[in-house]
């Protein structure tokens, strides 16, 4: 056998995963297969924090929020069919709840703030101290004003979708008893009164100062009650009149933005199963209500409205794909004379999203989950207009093989945008854009795959990420607090990998020897870590070949005293492999760290080996 040279082969500048191409094809700072590494601040694969379970709840945990109200912070979780406040002292808000996934959202009504919460059956508030429906104290319109007592007048105000209540105002004259309202068969009179000359309202009592015949829908006033002033309204009526239906277009809505003329001071709502392709928005500052005007019919029936995604000026509004209809449409704000005018266009066909729960913004790129993958909503160079880019391509060929992909859940955490579906995780770095040489359309990012973390909901509170289970676990990532504890799922090993492509190196007409020395794998230094090392050639299972501990003694609170060594090296470590393979076409290492409380982290890969005489078929 003829030795033709010896070849040095470098693996650096290491990154994550890519599924998109066989393991052969892959390129060598990526691998076919990596799982529970991430990149740390230098973009090296490392292995991922732990996770905590902090707290136990009845029930599948649909969403967990953080609010502020009033200076206060607070952490509610809707777990099975009760809300909860999570903290020292856990306690149920509020029960008998759906027991379904929702929505929840901080904001302004009027001068006050609060936590609004969509059940998809309920429409509730938080304001610090109890949960309560929106519709027991909704706004109650004033549909009605200058009316006279035959019931004649202007409208004012549009319906409240949640709230029965509506109010009519009338000019009382010197002699009329009997006053029209604009509906007959209403279910109560609630309040009447009456406005005095100094501009103050006294509440009348029913029985004593009115009848009111809910039928006809008529007031009778036991004594006239005249304006004071010519022409000014001074007789206020509040009543109820059920519609059938109303209430529930908001209270089985799913999800929200907010959006509007001036700020974010309205907010959108759809989701609705019974409304598919429509949504709703509120008046400016007030999310109790919600004119029965105030909807859109988006696009195609045949298609749900799925998410909003804030593109600029625009409220973009993502619909189910079904190949042929609009997917995206442009929701645009006007000033119509000092009135909010609210306009959609189609904006583009082809790709739609698959669950309502993946829509997020990672750095300033609005990212939703279709079932081609993760896409974005970008703009092109050239025109300006919008454009459906895909970013998740080296995860595309797994992702999109997932099971129930519309159950799929996402968060923006740190730099990473994280989908988790099926207790697999597949992230996209926002650090590392991957060029395609073709424009912006065809970039994406760096991705990474974790396993183990069965997350049916994310939150994010700073720097921590939380998640919820489908077994009412609510469980929280450590951070560097932890020590090496940081490195165990609630106690249990981490099984972290990093593998090579499988290589010919470019000579798939000749055996290879590996060399028993200078192959060397650079490791992150850790106070507590270790790696076995594996050989995979021609397609068989992979063999250990090597096994190390690289502790750092310095370290002495995170000593394990069977394994201690007076190594106190902080600088990166090395693993020799001193394993020679003869005869092989391609090989594949592999690098693994599966043991609780251990850091592990990987920086290089140096292969040395020779190129020898020419191969042949053979059978093995």
């Amino acid at each position: 056998m003829t030795q033709i040279k010896t070849v040095t082969s470098i693996y650096d500048k290491l990154k994550g995963i890519d599924f998109s191409k066989d393991a052969s094809l892959v390129d060598r700072s990526r691998s076919p297969y990596c799982v529970n590494m991430m990149p740390d601040e230098s973009k090296s694969p490392v292995k991922r924090p732990g996770w905590q379970t902090v707290y136990n709840l009845e029930g599948a945990v649909h969403n967990i929020w953080f609010c502020i109200i009033d200076g206060k912070k607070y952490m509610l979780c809707h777990s099975g069919d009760k809300i909860y406040l999570l903290g020292e002292k856990t306690m149920v808000l509020k029960s008998g709840v759906a027991d379904s996934k929702g929505c929840g959202f901080y904001a302004i009504n009027g001068d006050k703030g609060g936590f609004y919460i969509l059940t998809g059956r309920e429409y509730l508030m938080f304001d610090g101290e109890c949960i309560k429906n929106v519709a027991d104290d909704a706004y109650i319109p004033l549909v009605a004003i200058a009316k006279s007592p035959s019931g004649a007048g202007e409208s004012y105000e549009d319906i409240n979708l949640i709230s029965n209540g509506r109010r009519e105002a009338f000019t009382g004259t010197e002699s009329d008893l009997v006053f029209q309202l604009l509906c007959d068969n209403i279910q109560a009179v609630t309040k009447v009164e009456i406005k005095g000359e100094d501009g103050s309202l006294t509440q009348l009592e029913a029985g004593t100062d009115y009848t009111a015949d809910t039928v006809l829908g008529k007031i009778t006033f036991v004594k006239a009650h005249k304006t004071p002033l010519e022409g000014e309204d001074n007789i206020f009526i509040t009543y109820t009149k059920e519609i059938e239906g109303y209430r529930e277009k908001i209270e089985r809505c799913t999800f929200s933005a907010q959006y509007g003329m001036g700020g974010e001071n309205r907010v959108f709502l759809s989701g609705n199963p019974n409304c598919r392709e429509r949504d709703f928005w509120s008046e400016i500052y007030n999310p109790s209500y919600f004119s029965d005007l105030n909807y859109a019919i988006v696009g195609s029936g045949q298609t749900a409205v799925m998410g909003y995604l804030k593109l600029g000026e625009y409220l973009g509004i993502v619909k189910e794909g079904n190949g042929q209809d609009t997917s995206l449409f442009l929701r645009q704000v006007h000033n119509s004379d000092g009135q909010a005018l609210f306009t959609v266009k189609a904006g583009i066909s082809g790709v739609g999203a698959v669950s309502k729960n993946c829509f997020a913004v990672l750095g300033d790129e609005p990212l939703f989950l279709s079932d081609r993958g993760i896409y974005a909503v970008a703009s092109s160079v050239v025109t300006s207009e919008k454009v459906l880019a895909n970013r998740s391509y080296q995860i595309d060929a797994r992702l999109t093989k997932e099971e129930n992909l519309h159950n799929a859940v996402a968060c923006v955490w740190k730099n990473f945008y994280i989908l988790s579906v099926n207790g697999n995780c597949y992230l996209m770095d926002s650090r590392q854009i991957v060029s395609a040489g073709d424009g912006e359309k065809n970039s994406h990012y760096e991705c990474y795959f974790w396993d183990n973390v069965a997350a049916n909901c994310f939150a994010v509170d700073r720097e921590k990420l939380w998640f919820g289970t489908a077994e009412g676990k609510v469980c929280c990532f450590k951070d560097e607090s932890y020590g090496m504890k940081c490195y165990s799922d609630d106690g249990m090993a981490i099984h972290a990998l990093w593998q090579t492509a499988v290589e010919d190196d470019g000579y798939i007409e000749r055996f290879k020897t590996l060399k028993r020395r200078g192959c060397v794998v650079v490791l992150k230094p850790y106070s507590i870590s270790s790696c076995s090392i594996y050989l995979a050639v021609d397609g068989k299972h992979r063999k250990l070949i090597k096994e190390a501990t690289m502790d750092i003694s310095s370290f002495f609170s995170e000593i394990d005293f069977n394994r201690f060594t007076f190594d106190g090296r902080e600088g990166p470590r090395e693993i020799y492999f001193n394993r020679r393979q003869r005869r092989y076409k391609r090989l594949q290492l592999v690098f693994e760290n599966d043991k609780a409380d251990e850091g592990f982290g990987i920086y290089k890969i140096i292969k040395i080996y020779s190129v020898d005489n020419y191969s042949k078929n053979r059978r093995d």
